[in-house]
């Protein structure tokens, strides 16, 4: 017995950010766009601004988004919408800016942002009944290749150095646009962290007791995606081919993960990300050997068969390590200089005595062989 929901309608395909205009428009005549500053990538909002305003759609601009979007930080967006009230949300940009943009269709029509209340919503796998009836509805164009949360129904929030997800139904985008050609720009940093990122969605929904037929096809489809092209990709960044393949595993992974659940690395990387704002994906990379060796024996036929995903000879442990320094993110907490006052910090959190996935000793061996 299991469910499977994905209600996202996703245009998929090279250019097809032309389209963004009459997508947005069967939902009103006025959007809250989300973004990040980057100014690498103004060039893109001013032609998203275009693509809208040719359709007759007024645009506000809220470019405010940060790395592990604040609660602060999302209620100044709350209060820009509070007084420019919206048809529609387009989110453009990676995982922070969608994350941001859910939360703020969310709460709107709201007097306030209510985050105890919000952050109840604390389960994946609940039907959970509409929130309210001013939930504006959300159109995710991702640029990234890796968090998939253009189809999941997750919002990640940092509060002081707590990172913590909520989730809902309504947090689904109704639509998304994945146009593998906006990807092309990232850095090879970030190609290689979201990539990986998509990799252990779809690793932990897989070995996750609440796997299906549908999300484990998703799950090995994205995983051989990653190792066949994430390499390849970082290698020649432009190939769209390359990045085509990887937004598909990204999707196919977010599928998996919001049907299925993570695993023990989501949780202790965002443990780790907020304490130390490393990076989500390259905190992944860090815990995720030392969790396979230690989840090895509960989990010995899934990660057999993920295994052989990857050629060559050798145990997944082996496979993944030199997976990992093939995309560089083969690394420990010591190198990106944490100190022992913040890994005293992630190992005497309360978080690690309430984890669903192993008691407190079985966590506490995975942050110390990534430190």
């Amino acid at each position: 017995m299991f469910d499977y929901y994905q209600p996202t309608r996703i245009h998929f395909g090279s250019g097809r950010l032309r389209e963004l205009g009459k997508i947005t428009a069967k939902y009103g005549k006025k959007a809250l766009l989300v973004t990040t500053p980057d100014e690498p990538l103004r060039p893109l909002y001013e032609r998203v601004k275009k693509i809208l305003s040719d359709e007759g759609i007024k645009v506000v601009h809220f470019d405010k988004v940060e790395p592990n979007p604040s609660d602060k930080m999302i209620e100044g967006g709350f209060e820009l919408l509070k007084k420019e009230a919206c048809d529609v949300i387009v989110a453009v940009g990676g995982g922070s800016s969608i994350d941001t943009a859910k939360a703020l269709a969310f709460t709107n029509g709201q007097e306030k942002i209510d985050w105890d209340e919000i952050l109840a919503y604390d389960s994946p796998y609940e039907a959970y009944a509409p929130y309210s009836d001013t939930v504006l509805p959300l159109i995710s164009v991702p640029t990234t290749s890796g968090t998939g949360s253009q189809v999941t129904q997750a919002s990640v929030v940092s509060r002081g150095k707590e990172k913590i997800t909520f989730y809902h139904p309504s947090l689904f985008s109704k639509e998304c646009i994945l146009d593998s050609k906006l990807t092309t720009t990232l850095p090879p940093r970030m190609t290689a962290a979201t990539g990986f990122d998509a990799f252990t969605h779809a690793f932990e929904s897989y070995i996750s007791k609440r796997a299906s037929l549908y999300s484990e096809n998703d799950s090995l489809a994205a995983m051989k995606l990653v190792i066949d092209y994430l390499p390849l990709a970082l290698k020649d960044p432009q190939n769209i081919t390359y990045r085509e393949k990887l937004s598909m595993a990204d999707t196919l992974a977010g599928r998996a993960l919001a049907n299925s659940g993570a695993n023990a690395p989501h949780p202790l990387s965002e443990l780790i990300g907020g304490i130390t704002h490393i990076t989500h994906g390259e905190a992944l990379a860090m815990v995720f050997g030392p969790f396979v060796k230690h989840a090895y024996a509960d989990n010995k036929e899934k990660m057999d068969k993920v295994a052989a995903l990857f050629e060559g000879e050798g145990d997944l442990y082996a496979k993944l390590t030199a997976f990992l320094k093939t995309i560089n993110l083969d690394k420990h907490l010591s190198d990106y200089n944490v100190s022992d006052e913040d890994f005293k910090e992630m190992l005497t959190s309360p978080m690690l005595d309430h984890l669903p996935f192993g008691d407190r000793e079985f966590l506490e061996n995975i942050l110390k062989e990534a430190r």
